[in-house]
C-alpha cells in the first residue's frame, strides 16, 4: 500500500473521519430515540437531588431525596455544576450528547486498534445507533447506549470500551486506572468490570508481575474513593440489610434480574459465533486471533458472570451475589462479537472497500424512513417531560405554580411528582432505595398509600399500574392516616377517587384535593 510521506496531514484526516462517525452516529441515535430526553424515568430521582446539591435548603426532610442522595451522586454532583451555567436541561442535554459521544468514539478508537477499516467503523456505529440485530441489548433491561435519558451507564460503557482498547494494547494500569473512572460514575459496573479485568490479568499471569497492574489498581481506588465514599454512606444507612432476600428485586425492578428467553438466546448466537471464528482463526494461524483473545475473554467473562447471576437468583438464593447484578455488561457480548465478525473478510489490500459505507447509508436511511412510516418521526429536540401535554403533566405544572407547599400524597406509580412540581410526596415507585438502605420505610409508604394492597404483578410496569389502581381505592380514612402519619395536608388523585373535600384544581385526569382538618 502507498505510504503517506505527510504523518502530519494522516493524522489530521484520520481525526477529521473520527469526529464526522462519532457525530453522525450520536445524531441518528438521538434521532431514533426521538430527541432528548429530559426529566422522564431516573431522571425523577435525580432532578431532586441535583436542586438539594445546588440548595441545601430544597425541601427539607423529603423522603425521596433522603435514598437517592447517594445513588449515582458524582454524576448527579457533575449534573448539577453543569446546571449552574446552562440550567437544568442545558445541563442534560450537554450530558446527552457527550455520553453518546464518548462510546462512538471509543468504538472508533477500539475498532482501529483491532484494524477495522474506517467504513466498517462507521458500519458498526450506526448498526449500534439504530439498534440493528439486538447489538445494543444484553440480558436484561439496559442497553449499551442508555435508556434515553441520560445517567452514569453510557458513560460508564464509554470508559468500559476505552478500558478493552487499553487490554489489547496490553496496558494494564491504564485498563485498571479507567476501570477506576468506570467506578467513579457507577460503582456497580465499574465492580463488575474490574472482576472481569482481574480474572483475565489471573489468566494471564499478569499478576506475577505486579508493576504492570499495581500502580494502575492503586490509581483506580484512588480514582473512585469518592464513589467509594459513598458506599460507605450507604452501608451506614442499611445497605446490606436483609442482602439474602431478594423479594424486594422481584418487586420493584425484575427487568435487571430476571431470565429471558429471548435475550439469553441472542446474546449467546453472538458470543458463539465470535469463538467459532475465533478457533478458526487459531487454526489458521491467523493473526486476528491473537488481536481478537483480549475481547472473545471478555466475552467469556461476561458470559460466565451472567450464568453465576441466574445460578444465584433461581438455585443457590444467597442474595448477595444476584444484588451485584453480574449480568449488567452483559450487552458488550453483541458489541465485541460484532468487531469480530466485521473484521472478516480481512482488508483488501488492491482497493478501497465500497460495501460497509453503503451498508450504513443504506441502515441509517431506512431507519430514518421507517420511523416516519410507523408514524414516529425522528426528531433532534428536547423532549421535556415537564412539559409533556398531559393529564399529569398538567396537574403538577399547577401544584408548581399555585399549589400549596407539601407534603403531598400522590398517585405512587406516577414518575416524577416532586421533579416537576418542587414539592415533597409521601412516596413514589419509581424512586426506590439503594439496597436495603431505606428499604423498610420505603415499603412502608406504599402499603400505607395502597390500604395495604401492595401488587403482585411480574413486571415494573404493571406493578406501578396495580399500585395506582389500589390508591385511586383509598378510602378517606386512609386519607386521615397518611395526615397523621407524614404530616400531609394536599391529595393528588385520580377523578374517579371516593376522597371528598375541598378541590383546589382538577383536570380529565387527577384532582388536587386539601385534606382540611
Amino acid at each position: 500500500m502507498p505510504h503517506d510521506s505527510n504523518p502530519g496531514r494522516t493524522r489530521a484526516s484520520d481525526a477529521l473521519r473520527a469526529s464526522g462517525m462519532v457525530a453522525a452516529c450520536t445524531a441518528l441515535a438521538i434521532a431514533l430515540d426521538h430527541g432528548i430526553h429530559l426529566g422522564s424515568e431516573n431522571h425523577a430521582g435525580l432532578l431532586p437531588v441535583m436542586r438539594r446539591i445546588l440548595d441545601p435548603a430544597y425541601l427539607p426532610g423529603d423522603f425521596g431525596i433522603s435514598i437517592r442522595f447517594h445513588h449515582h451522586h458524582v454524576f448527579t454532583w457533575i449534573a448539577a455544576m453543569l446546571a449552574i451555567p446552562f440550567g437544568e436541561n442545558g445541563a442534560l442535554a450537554l450530558l446527552t450528547v457527550a455520553g453518546l459521544a464518548a462510546i462512538f468514539a471509543g468504538l472508533w478508537r477500539l475498532g482501529g486498534m483491532l484494524g477495522l477499516a474506517p467504513a466498517r467503523r462507521l458500519l458498526l456505529g450506526v448498526a449500534i445507533a439504530i439498534g440493528l440485530a439486538w447489538l445494543d441489548r444484553g440480558v436484561e433491561a439496559n442497553r449499551f447506549l442508555g435508556n434515553g435519558p441520560i445517567m452514569p451507564p453510557t458513560f460508564a460503557h464509554a470508559l468500559i470500551l476505552f478500558g478493552i482498547d487499553a487490554l489489547v494494547r496490553r496496558r494494564w494500569n491504564l485498563a485498571f486506572a479507567l476501570a477506576g473512572a468506570t467506578a467513579l460514575v457507577h460503582l456497580q459496573i465499574g465492580a463488575v468490570w474490574l472482576i472481569v479485568l482481574g480474572s483475565i490479568a489471573i489468566a494471564d499471569g499478569v499478576v506475577r508481575l505486579p508493576r504492570r497492574w499495581l500502580p494502575g489498581l492503586a490509581a483506580a481506588l484512588a480514582i473512585a474513593s469518592p464513589a467509594l465514599l459513598d458506599v460507605w454512606a450507604l452501608l451506614q444507612a442499611g445497605l446490606v440489610d436483609g442482602i439474602a432476600r431478594t423479594d424486594d428485586v422481584a418487586f420493584r425492578m425484575p427487568q435487571h434480574f430476571e431470565f429471558r428467553a429471548d435475550r439469553v438466546a441472542a446474546v449467546a448466537l453472538y458470543g458463539i459465533a465470535f469463538a467459532m471464528l475465533w478457533r478458526r482463526w487459531r487454526a489458521r494461524a491467523d493473526a486476528r486471533g491473537e488481536r481478537f483473545r483480549p475481547l472473545l475473554q471478555v466475552v467469556a467473562c461476561l458470559m460466565l458472570l451472567a450464568l453465576v447471576h441466574y445460578l444465584d437468583y433461581y438455585v443457590l438464593h444467597t442474595g448477595w451475589i444476584a444484588r451485584l447484578q453480574l449480568l449488567r455488561l452483559s450487552m458488550f457480548v453483541p458489541v465485541l462479537a460484532a468487531l469480530a465478525l466485521l473484521s472478516n473478510p480481512p482488508l483488501p489490500r488492491e482497493r478501497r472497500e465500497r460495501w460497509p459505507l453503503a451498508l450504513a447509508l443504506l441502515f441509517g436511511a431506512g431507519a430514518i424512513v421507517a420511523g416516519f412510516v410507523r408514524g414516529a418521526p425522528p426528531s433532534l429536540r428536547f423532549v421535556d417531560e415537564a412539559q409533556a401535554a398531559t393529564d399529569w403533566g398538567d396537574v403538577t405544572r399547577w401544584i408548581r405554580r399555585h399549589g400549596p407547599p407539601g407534603p403531598y400524597v400522590t398517585p405512587p406509580g406516577q414518575i416524577g411528582f416532586t421533579a416537576r412540581s418542587d414539592r415533597s410526596t409521601v412516596v413514589e415507585f419509581k424512586i426506590n432505595p439503594d439496597g436495603g438502605a431505606g428499604l423498610a420505610e420505603w415499603m412502608r409508604r406504599l402499603d400505607a398509600v395502597t390500604a395495604h394492597g401492595l401488587p403482585t404483578a411480574s413486571t415494573r410496569r404493571d406493578v406501578a399500574e396495580e399500585l395506582d389502581a389500589a390508591y385511586a381505592r383509598l378510602p378517606p380514612e386512609g386519607f386521615r392516616q397518611l395526615e397523621r402519619d407524614y404530616g400531609v395536608h394536599t391529595a393528588v388523585v385520580p377523578a374517579a377517587s371516593p376522597l371528598q373535600g375541598r378541590e383546589l384544581y382538577r383536570n380529565d385526569g387527577y384532582r388536587v384535593v386539601a385534606l382540611d382538618p
